[in-house]
C-alpha cells in the first residue's frame, strides 16, 4: 500500500459534486474560498454526459490528497458521481486518500441507508442496472461506509460559515502533512521550531519576526518551508523573493504593487499602482503572511509593510536578512539568527547531493570529512560542493577538493562576495585585515591596532557583526571560513602582480616578493605562519619599496588565548584564578621555535608606517638605526636574537604592547621614557638581560609588567610609581637582589610574585600595595626578615614562606 507520504500528490483537494444541485452554487463558492487560501483544488468543469465515467477523472481523484463529496439531492441520481464515490473510496483503501463529506441539504441517514431521495434514485438504477447487480451493490456500500465518516450537515447553518468552517479544517489537515516542499530538507525542524515560537500562530495579534543570518545559511530556505506548512492559514499570502536585488532594479513602487498582486490573486497589477495609502488600505482588515526575502534596507521595509496596523489581526510577516540594523525597525518583534548545521546534519546534506543518498561507502568516508571541514555547515556550501562530486570517481573527488585550497569554488564565491557589496572603504578594510591577520584574535587587542591604522573600529565592527560577516564570540573576532577566503580572493583579484597587492599571507607569494625584492608601497600587511611554512632566504633590501607597509606578522607561537592580549577585564579575572597563572607560566618555558627567516645584507629600511612588529625569530642582533616608530603599537619579537632593540632614545608615542620573550641574547631594554602610553611589557625568558632600564619604574599606564625567568636581572628599578599596574611578575629572577621602594599608592596589584629571588629584604614601602592579597616568597633564600609594614596590608590574604631557609623569624602580628 502507498502511504500519503511517500505518494506524489498533484492535488490538495478533488470535489466531487452533482452539477446541477451545487454547480453554480455552493460547489462554485466553496472552490473560489480553497483557491484564495491556496489550496489546489481539482472542480469538473465539463457538463457530464454519457454513463461513463472520464479518466481523466479517475486520475484526478488518485493524485489528490483529499476528496469532498458534496452529498445533494440527485447525487445518487447519478451514475457518474456513484462512479466517483467508488474510486475514491478505492483510493482512501489503497492510497491515504482521505474522504470529507458534506451533507447538503440532505439527512445524513438517507444517504447512509438509502432512504428518501436517495431510494427513489436507486430505485431507477434498479431497472437500468438489473444486469449488473454487483455495481449497485457497490455503490450503496461506498454510501453507506463514507456517510459514516464525521463531515458536516448544511441544515439550519449559513453556508458563508460552513464553507470559513470546511476550509480551515483542510487547511489544518494539510498543515498537519506539511508540505512537499520540505521533503528531503535537512535540519530543517529545529530551526522551524525556534520560528514557530516567534511566530506565535494562533494569536490575534500582528506580528513582524525578523530571520537573520550569513548568505548561504538557508534563510531563505527556512522561510519558503514556513510559509508551505502555513499559508493555507491566512487569507492572502505574499513570498517577495529577492528584495535586496529587486528594489534596485524595479523600484519599490514596483514591489508594492507585486505584493498586492501575489495577496490578491490578480493578473490585472495596474489596478493597484497607487502607492503606500492603498496598500495599507486594502490589507487592513485582512489576514495575510508576508515574506520578504533577502532584505537589506529599512526603507523596503516602511515600503512594503509599514506598521503593523496596516495588516488584520492574525497577520505575520517575516523578513529575512544578511544585516541585523535591518531589523531594528520598531515593529519587529523577534530575531531568529540562523546557524551553520550540525555535523551530522551537514553529513547528511553533502551526501545528499554527492551521492543521493544518506550511507556512504568507507571509500569516500575520508572525502566527506575533507568537504565538511571545508564547508563548515553552510548548506549552500554543502549543496554546491556536493552537487559538483556527484557520479565523480574517487580519485577525482580528491582531485577537487585538493584544487580548492588553490581556487575556490565560483558559485559559493559569487554569493559570498554579494554580502561585502555596500561595505564602504573603512568597515571593507577592517574585514580584510581581521580575514588576513586577526581571525580569532582578541577584540580589544586588534581594536587598538586597527585604531591606529586611521579605522574607525568601532562602528566598523558593528557593522561587519550587523552584516553577519563577523561573529565575536568571548571577545574574540571570528568568521566563517569561506568568508575569510572570500576576503582573499577579492585582495588577490587587485592585480596580477603579487607584491602590488595590499596583503599577502600564502607562503609562495611572500617568498615571491620577499626574494626578488618586488615588493610595493600598496602593500599594507603580511602575514606568514613560519611554523607552516618552508625555510625562507631573503634580503634585507626586500622592504625597500614597502613604505606603506603597516602590519608585519612573521609568527612561529599562534597568541590565541595568551594572557597579555586579554582586555582588562579578562586579565584581572585570570589574576584571581592561581592555577589558571601558574600553567600560564608553566607552558609558556615548553614553548619552542624554528628560526625560518633568514635575512643576509645591512638592514637599513623599515616602514616608519608600521603599526604592528610581530616578528617571531627575528634574526638580527637589532633594528635598523633608521627605523622611527612613532605610530608603533605593538612590538612582538619572542624567540629573537636581539641583543638590544638599538642605540640611545626614541620616541613610541603610540606603543602599547611590547613583547620580547624567550629572546635569550638580549641584555638590556631601550629607555622606556618615550613610551608614555607603555601598557604591557612582557620580557620573560630573556636569560641574558642584565639590566631593565630605570625609566620602567615611572609608566603611568603599564598594567602588565612581566619578568618571569629573567634569571641573569640584577638591576630593576630603585623605585617605582606605576599607578595602574595589575601584574607584576619577577618569579625566577634568580640574580635580583632587591625590590624597588614603592612610590605612592599602587591599589591595582592583587598578586605578587618573587619566587626564587635572590631579595634579602622588602622595602617598608611595600605597604603601599594596599590591593595586595597574596604575596609569594617562595624559594626566597636569600630573604632575612620582613618589614613591620606588611602586616598594615589589609587585603593580604595569602603569604607563602616556604623554603625561605635565612628567614629568621617573624615579626609580631
Amino acid at each position: 500500500m502507498a502511504s500519503s507520504s511517500t505518494h506524489q500528490w498533484k492535488y490538495d483537494v478533488f470535489l466531487s459534486f452533482r452539477g446541477k444541485d451545487t454547480r453554480k452554487g455552493f460547489t462554485d463558492h466553496l472552490y473560489a474560498a480553497l483557491r484564495r487560501k491556496g489550496i489546489d483544488t481539482f472542480m469538473d468543469d465539463q457538463l457530464r454526459r454519457g454513463k461513463q465515467i472520464s479518466p481523466t477523472l479517475l486520475t484526478a481523484i488518485e493524485n489528490s490528497r483529499f476528496s469532498v463529496i458534496i452529498f445533494s439531492e440527485n447525487y445518487a441520481s447519478s451514475s457518474w458521481c456513484l462512479d466517483e464515490l467508488a474510486k475514491i473510496l478505492d483510493c482512501v483503501k489503497g492510497l491515504g486518500h482521505k474522504a470529507l463529506p458534506v451533507f447538503y441539504k440532505v439527512d445524513p441517514s438517507h444517504v447512509k441507508r438509502q432512504e428518501g431521495c436517495y431510494a427513489k434514485a436507486f430505485a431507477e438504477h434498479e431497472q437500468i442496472y438489473r444486469e449488473n447487480m454487483e455495481k449497485l451493490l457497490k455503490w450503496k456500500a461506498a454510501l453507506t461506509e463514507v456517510a459514516t465518516i464525521s463531515g458536516w450537515d448544511s441544515r439550519d447553518r449559513h453556508e458563508a460559515k460552513l464553507i470559513e468552517e470546511i476550509v480551515g479544517d483542510i487547511c489544518n489537515k494539510l498543515d498537519r502533512t506539511s508540505s512537499s516542499y520540505t521533503n528531503g530538507l535537512v535540519g530543517m525542524e529545529s530551526r522551524i521550531k525556534k520560528m514557530d515560537d516567534l511566530l506565535c500562530i494562533g494569536s490575534p495579534d500582528v506580528r513582524m519576526v525578523g530571520l537573520w543570518g550569513m548568505a548561504g545559511i538557508g534563510k531563505t530556505t527556512i522561510a519558503k518551508a514556513i510559509y508551505e506548512r502555513i499559508y493555507a492559514l491566512f487569507e492572502g499570502c505574499c513570498f517577495l523573493s529577492n528584495v535586496r536585488e529587486e528594489s534596485h532594479k524595479v523600484g519599490l513602487s514596483r514591489l508594492q504593487i507585486e505584493l498586492l498582486s501575489q495577496i490578491f490573486k490578480e493578473g490585472n497589477q495596474q489596478k493597484f499602482n497607487q502607492g503606500i495609502n492603498f496598500v495599507k488600505d486594502r490589507l487592513q482588515n485582512k489576514k495575510v503572511l508576508i515574506i520578504l526575502d533577502d532584505v537589506d534596507q529599512q526603507e523596503q521595509l516602511e515600503a512594503l509593510v509599514g506598521n503593523r496596523d496596516w495588516f488584520g489581526l492574525g497577520s505575520r510577516i517575516i523578513i529575512t536578512t544578511r544585516d541585523q540594523h535591518v531589523l531594528t525597525y520598531p515593529e519587529v518583534n523577534g530575531i531568529y539568527k540562523a546557524t551553520e548545521l550540525e555535523n551530522d546534519e551537514a553529513l547528511e546534506l553533502f551526501c545528499q547531493h554527492a551521492f543521493r543518498h544518506k550511507d556512504v561507502s568507507e571509500d569516500f568516508r575520508h572525502i566527506c570529512g575533507h568537504a565538511l571541514d571545508y564547508t563548515r555547515g553552510l548548506p549552500l556550501a554543502l549543496k554546491v560542493l556536493g552537487s559538483s562530486l556527484y557520479t565523480k570517481s574517487k580519485c577525482e573527488c580528491e582531485s577537487e577538493l585538493e584544487k580548492l585550497k588553490q581556487f575556490p569554488n565560483q558559485k559559493v564565491q559569487n554569493v559570498l562576495k554579494t554580502s561585502l557589496e555596500g561595505l564602504d572603504n573603512n568597515d571593507l578594510g577592517i574585514f580584510l585585515d581581521v580575514a588576513f591577520f586577526y581571525k580569532g584574535q582578541n577584540k580589544d587587542f586588534v581594536g587598538e591596532i586597527l585604531e591606529s591604522c586611521g579605522f574607525f573600529f568601532s562602528i566598523g565592527i558593528r557593522n561587519l557583526v550587523d552584516k553577519s560577516l563577523i561573529t565575536i564570540l568571548e571577545n574574540k573576532l571570528w568568521m566563517h571560513d569561506l568568508l575569510q577566503e572570500t576576503g582573499w580572493e577579492i585582495v588577490k583579484q587587485e592585480s596580477k602582480v603579487i607584491g602590488e597587492r595590499s596583503r599577502l599571507r600564502v607562503h609562495e607569494d611572500i617568498n615571491r616578493v620577499l626574494t626578488t625584492t618586488t615588493g610595493s608601497e600598496t602593500v599594507e600587511g603580511i602575514f606568514l605562519d613560519s611554523i607552516a611554512s618552508k625555510e625562507l632566504n631573503f634580503n634585507v633590501d626586500a622592504f625597500a619599496k614597502m613604505n606603506g607597509l603597516r602590519l608585519l606578522i612573521f609568527s612561529n607561537v599562534q597568541i590565541d588565548g595568551i594572557l597579555e592580549y586579554l582586555s582588562e577585564k579578562e586579565l584581572m579575572a585570570c589574576v584571581h584564578n592561581s592555577w589558571e597563572m601558574r600553567n600560564y607560566y608553566s607552558n609558556r618555558n615548553n614553548l619552542y621555535t624554528q628560526h625560518k627567516l633568514h635575512l643576509y645584507g645591512d638592514f637599513k629600511f623599515l616602514s616608519n608606517e608600521l603599526r604592528s612588529l610581530y616578528w617571531h625569530g627575528y634574526p638580527l642582533n637589532s633594528l635598523p638605526s633608521n627605523f622611527h616608530p612613532e605610530k608603533l603599537v605593538e612590538l612582538n619579537m619572542c624567540f629573537s636574537r636581539l641583543k638590544q632593540l638599538w642605540e640611545g632614545n626614541k620616541a613610541f608615542e603610540k606603543l602599547k604592547f611590547m613583547k620580547l620573550s624567550q629572546s635569550q641574547h638580549l641584555t638590556k631594554t631601550p629607555d622606556f621614557s618615550g613610551a608614555p602610553n607603555l601598557e604591557r611589557l612582557i620580557l620573560e625568558g630573556c636569560t641574558s638581560l642584565v639590566e631593565v632600564h630605570p625609566s620602567i619604574g615611572f609608566l603611568k599606564k603599564l598594567i602588565f609588567l612581566n619578568l618571569h625567568g629573567c634569571k641573569n636581572l640584577e638591576s630593576f628599578s630603585s623605585s617605582i610609581h606605576m599607578e595602574s599596574l595589575q601584574i607584576l611578575t619577577l618569579s625566577g629572577c634568580l640574580k635580583l637582589n632587591k625590590f624597588p621602594e614603592v612610590q605612592g599608592n599602587m591599589e591595582h596589584i592583587p598578586e605578587l610574585s618573587l619566587e626564587g629571588t635572590a631579595i634579602k629584604e622588602l622595602p617598608s614601602s611595600i605597604e603601599n600595595l594596599t590591593g595586595l592579597a597574596l604575596l609569594n616568597l617562595e624559594d626566597c633564600k636569600s630573604l632575612e626578615s620582613l618589614p613591620n609594614s606588611i602586616f598594615k596590608l589589609k587585603s593580604l590574604e595569602t603569604l607563602q614562606l616556604s623554603n625561605c631557609s635565612r628567614l629568621k623569624k617573624l615579626v609580631e602580628i
